[in-house]
């Protein structure tokens, strides 16, 4: 079955025989209550009283012989040849000719045996095509085309039936004329036929009656085998196609009319160009029996419940139907009580049923194969048999499922990888499209039928039988519709299929639950997962909730990012999960069913593609555990032979049964949790998103570590400088001493750390007294942790100023973290705090001790790093100074936590994860890997930067009452009178742009460093000042961020310069200083600033030098002032902070005004 086609809402009105096309759908009430039944009445016998028999059989899909191609073996499944058994004995039980038997299509196409007649041993004009020299022993009455029909095109389907035994038809199929006129639309096939049937009647006698047959196949053929049929035929709706025939079959004298239906059930609503119409055929006036197929299900059966479905019987709306089956599995039978009234042949009563040619629940044949019917296409049997022996591709390597339970594997990989490429061109063109495709499969042949039962195919040549090692059963394609969430529980169900492992036991531990039938553990490809075995079942093996609150599925992303519970996916299955129960599945919004078999997608997809390459792409494992576990499971003996490179298999000698036993080594798994710049913000936190504060970062971090045991906690520099005044004015001591407490692992150091030169950042690291805290606080421990430094040398020696790299073992796996400082360091400190001390380059010095790290057998590497870098949200776009290291350092590097720019990083580069989390404990990074305990080295790795939102966790108590203690310690200096004014300082903007805040910060910094002019970042200014006395505290709040000032030389060119990039991806006017600007921003990009003056009214000169002072965020080109970025003459100076506070203590009182520092002559 296909995907249909958009449908369009179509009612039928209650009156003999008419269908009119309306806006919606109607139900199955609008037309029951007049339609005549034929079920359940008791027959009252009469003179004239026919019982006659009608037979049919749907999708043979030429499986003549009791044969399975793809095994290479007989078969007590399916096969015509046992279908003509139950024929012949059906017979039997209504003596005479009461009876009728008819093929309702599918019957060419659809095995290896249509395949062979169709393209191998061709079909000669005249020659009798195999299903029709069978048929011909069974005396079929009539038959009508299925969709496969049309598969091998119309020239091979107009040979096939010219030598037919039993006549074609066909309504709803015309030719296609290209006058875009469907009124003089001519039929492609004979629409209905009839003819005479001897029949006799309950007195014995013979009656003559006119027995009418009219076919139709879904109208979806045009799209399923456009290449074949566009421009040659047109279809149109079944029950109006269908409907249009009764007067006329009735006129020429039709007595009984049967609608042979190549269509499915369906469901109650009538709509049109409906592909599964069999249910709205029961809707029509005049047709006395139906014969159903396409779905490859059964009737009576299936569809129990719909309304007017009776099951006992087999009727719908009163009109008895069969669908039996497919591949000849079944036979449909109808019997029905015909009475002579008035001088008209009326259906009086009727009994359905399809007979099974196997009962699947005990496995046991119920029909012999007929010896005549193999014998008369013997021949072409064997001939197909040559056929599947051949190859249809090539394996660059050995395929098997030895291992399929326990990771992800080749046999299933090849299967979901054709069922997508299968399914992808069925929907092509179709509103499902652009679906995000998803494709499961299951290892069906893992041990469950014994040690043997185990797919094996030798690398080398594939040949079409070798596809039933791959795919065990003779299921078809199928497509659920269903959303994230419904994903997410079907592989709760699959997860089943494992023991609950104890992480804190040393004994052996199986991890394969015997109960839970392999054929259940189904792999779904198109999304990441874990499996946590540590965590119980959710479900049992028969899908009922055991643990409700289980959540065995972990880190579950499509694309790369977690799941979106509601988005909409196809996922490619079989018929038989389907149609199931299983969690999740039966949740499913639409489910298509497409005769193909999922084998012979993957012929096709192999035939395609030529020569595979059987490896899986790894998207799914299991989830790490805390240690190496006793965790073992039981396979074939062969496997040893088959072990995987990664080590995580080994061979544990022999089990029960003649099977083996295996170790499986679960990943170890690795959490790294990541500050970097974090300034010592303490006390403050980010107002516009309500994050940050040193309690809630430690919320955030406990929580995270809670989580696993296998956690480090690393920063990468600036941990200190430019600090909150918490922490600045005890000389950094109390953020030291909050990352003891918090437990961090290690650290490395950024260009801050520098600010008071290298002794004071070595007091910090390895403890000692300081003037401003001994008295009070003692002398200080220093950090607990280790700083590490590889590119950091004393000039004089060349020795390391600190550790270069520090080894950290975590539970048994050696864990190298190697830190760098800024190389470009020198450049932006003062330069009296570097004298003595050397930066080399960041990437060689990595790389010279990640020799070391791996010469001492250390394979999972950490680097921190205080360089800069950038990402998009998605990781896509890196750049920067670390992602260029990343690309240089040996791919032993695994993780490089960055820093410096205070910007967003969470990316891949070359294999390795780079990320980085803004600043000021806003955010952390949480990189997650999977350690392979054997080689030590990471096989996997995520991450993320998450964001410590104040309104989502309650604040961390032990770190908080530190901090109280500290914020109450410093009050005294928070609260100190630095000044007055005798008005409010806003930072309201005039027309022009220019406030009084953005004044007073300028002068500020001019008067600190005595530079002709200064320019000042307009987002620096952060606050207002109330009128009256002027503390501490309120001029933090105006100058928070800690920047150093920064002097430079710079022509009058480059002001003007500067000065046009104030309209950059936003208009930012800069606060100034010791100068007059005029501009018109309605001239062009580069040419706004209309004239520059000094304080004294003369200009400044293009040419002429002049000193300048920004803060540092500018300097390196912040808010888009990137001409700063090339300046190489630049000296740091104080902290913009007490360059403020300086100015208002010199002056006592200041009131700033705008005074036309800045002009828009435009306005």
């Amino acid at each position: 079955m296909k995907k249909p086609l958009r449908k369009l809402g179509k009612t039928v009105v209650a009156t003999t025989m008419a269908l009119s096309v309306l806006a919606g759908p109607a139900s199955y009430t609008a037309f029951a209550a007049g339609k005549p039944s034929h079920a359940g009445k008791p027959a009252q016998p009469g003179k004239h009283e026919v019982q006659l028999r009608i037979m049919g059989t749907t999708d043979i899909h030429t499986h003549l012989y009791n044969y399975d191609y793809y095994k290479d073996a007989e078969t007590n499944e399916f096969g015509l040849a046992k279908t003509a058994t139950l024929i012949k004995q059906a017979r039997e039980e209504k003596p005479g000719k009461n009876n009728l038997l008819f093929d309702n299509g599918d019957l060419i196409q659809g095995n290896p045996l249509g395949d062979y007649k169709a393209k191998v041993d061709v079909l000669e004009d005249g020659e009798m095509h195999p299903v029709f020299e069978a048929m011909e022993l069974l005396d079929y009455d009539a038959a009508t085309v299925g969709n496969h029909e049309f598969n091998y095109g119309l020239d091979y389907l107009d040979e096939v039936l010219d030598d037919a035994p039993m006549p074609y038809v066909n309504a709803n199929v015309f030719k296609d004329d290209g006058d875009d006129n469907p009124d003089n639309d001519e039929n492609y096939f004979k629409p209905y036929t009839i003819f005479n049937k001897k029949v006799t009647d309950s007195n014995g006698k013979t009656q003559m009656m006119k027995i009418g047959v009219v076919g139709a196949v879904t109208p979806q053929i045009l799209q399923w085998d456009k290449a074949n049929l566009d421009g040659k035929v047109v279809t149109k709706d079944i029950v109006t196609s269908v409907e249009a025939q009764i007067p006329k079959m009735k006129e020429e004298g039709a007595d009984i009319i049967i609608a042979l239906a190549h269509s499915g059930i369906g469901d109650e609503k009538v709509v049109e160009m409906e592909e599964n119409a069999a249910y709205d055929l029961s809707l029509v006036d005049g047709i006395d029996a139906i014969i159903t197929g396409h779905n490859h299900l059964t009737f009576p059966g299936s569809f129990t419940d719909l309304p007017g479905v009776d099951s006992e019987n087999g009727t719908i709306n009163g009109v008895p139907v069969v669908m039996a089956g497919n591949w000849g599995n079944q036979l449909g039978v109808m019997d029905l009580t015909i009475a002579k009234e008035k001088g008209k042949w009326n259906v009086k009563n009727s009994k359905s049923e399809v007979r099974a040619i196997y009962d699947k629940a005990t496995k046991t044949s119920l029909a012999d194969a007929d010896e005549e019917i193999l014998a008369a296409v013997k021949e072409d049997h064997e001939g197909t048999v040559n056929y599947v022996r051949q190859p249809v591709g090539q394996t660059a390597a050995n395929i098997n499922s030895y291992f399929a339970l326990v990771q992800d594997d080749p046999s299933i990989q090849i299967v979901t990888n054709a069922q997508k490429w299968y399914v992808e061109k069925q929907i092509k063109g179709t509103p499902d499209e652009n679906l995000p495709i998803l494709s499961a499969g299951a290892p069906f042949k893992s041990g469950r039928g014994g040690a043997s039962d185990y797919t094996y195919i030798p690398a080398g040549t594939i040949a079409i039988k070798n596809v039933a090692d791959l795919y065990l059963y003779p299921n078809t394609v199928s497509t659920i519709k269903i959303k994230g969430s419904d994903v997410k529980e079907w592989l709760e169900m699959s997860a089943g299929q494992f023991n609950l492992i104890d992480e804190n036991s040393t004994g052996e531990q199986a991890l394969i639950n015997p109960d839970f039938p392999v054929y259940n553990y189904d792999v779904i490809d198109g999304v990441t997962y874990e499996i946590d075995v540590t965590e119980p079942a959710k479900y049992d093996k028969n899908g009922k909730v055991v643990n409700a609150d289980a959540n065995r599925i972990k880190n579950l992303e499509y694309n790369g990012q977690p799941i979106n519970l509601e988005q909409e996916f196809l996922v490619v299955t079989n018929n038989y999960r389907a149609t199931g129960t299983f969690p999740g599945v039966k949740n499913q919004t639409a489910v298509e069913m497409y005769p193909d078999e999922n084998r012979q997608a993957i012929i096709d997809y192999i035939r395609e593609v030529g020569t595979i390459d059987p490896s899986a792409d790894n998207n799914w494992s299991f989830a790490g555990v805390s240690k190496d576990l006793n965790i073992t499971f039981t396979s074939t003996p062969d496997a040893q032979n088959e072990l995987p490179e990664s080590g995580l298999i080994d061979y544990a000698g022999e089990a029960a049964n003649g099977f083996a036993k295996f170790k499986l080594h679960l990943p170890i798994a690795l959490q790294l949790l990541g500050i970097n710049d974090f300034h010592g913000q303490l006390d403050t936190y980010n107002a516009k998103i309500n994050a940050g504060g040193v309690d809630y970062l430690a919320a955030y971090l406990k929580e995270r570590e809670a989580t696993n045991p296998n956690t480090l906690l690393l920063h990468a520099g600036d941990a200190v400088g430019a600090s909150s005044p918490v922490s600045a004015l005890l000389q950094d001591e109390p953020t030291i001493k909050m990352l003891n407490e918090l437990g961090f692992d290690a650290g490395t150091v950024g260009n801050h750390e520098f600010d008071e030169g290298v002794e004071e950042m070595l007091r910090l690291i390895n403890g000692g007294s300081h003037p401003k805290t001994v008295e009070k606080y003692g002398e200080f421990e220093g950090a607990d942790f280790p700083y590490v430094a590889a590119n950091l040398v004393y000039k004089e020696t060349g020795e390391n100023v600190l550790d270069p790299y520090k080894v950290i073992d975590v539970n048994g796996i050696p864990v190298g973290v190697i830190g760098v400082a800024l190389s470009d360091t020198p450049s932006i400190v003062i330069p009296s705090a570097v004298t003595d001390v050397e930066f080399t380059d960041e990437a060689e010095a990595i790389n010279r001790y990640t020799e070391e790290l791996k010469a001492q057998g250390v394979e999972t590497i950490v680097v921190l790093a205080h360089n800069p870098s950038t990402s998009n949200q998605d990781g896509s776009n890196p750049g920067e100074e670390l992602v260029d290291i990343a690309q240089k350092v040996d791919d032993e590097v695994d993780v490089l936590l960055g820093g410096h720019n205070h910007a967003y990083t969470n990316t891949t580069v070359d294999g390795k994860i780079v990320v980085q989390s803004y600043s000021s404990g806003t955010a952390f990074s949480d990189v997650d890997l999977l350690i392979n305990p054997v080689t030590k080295d990471v096989i996997a790795g995520k991450s993320e930067i998450v964001t410590t939102y104040r309104d989502k966790i309650q604040p961390d108590p032990e770190i908080k009452a530190i901090l109280d203690s500290y914020v109450s310690e410093v009050a005294p200096i928070l609260n100190e009178v630095i000044g007055t004014t005798p008005s409010d300082i806003s930072r309201e903007t005039s027309v022009a742009g220019e406030s009084a805040m953005g004044n007073l910060v300028a002068d500020a910094m001019r008067w600190q460093t005595g530079t002709d002019f200064a320019f000042m970042n307009s987002g620096g200014v952060r606050a207002d000042i109330d009128a009256g006395e002027i503390t501490w505290k309120e001029a933090f709040t105006v100058q928070p961020f800690g920047n150093d000032l920064v002097k430079m030389n710079v022509t009058g060119e480059v002001i003007k310069t500067l000065l046009e990039q104030q309209w950059g991806s936003k208009v930012r006017i800069m606060p100034i200083s010791g100068l007059k600007v005029t501009y018109d921003d309605s001239r062009a990009a580069g040419d706004r600033i209309v004239s520059i003056t000094k304080n004294d009214g003369t200009p400044v000169e293009i040419e002429k030098t002049y000193s300048i002072t920004v803060n540092n965020y500018m300097a390196g080109g912040g808010d888009g002032y990137a001409i700063l970025a090339t300046i190489a003459d630049k000296q740091i100076d104080v902290v913009d902070l007490d360059a403020l506070v300086n100015y208002i203590k010199a002056h006592g009182e200041v009131n700033p005004k705008i005074e036309g520092r800045v002009i828009k002559v435009n306005q």
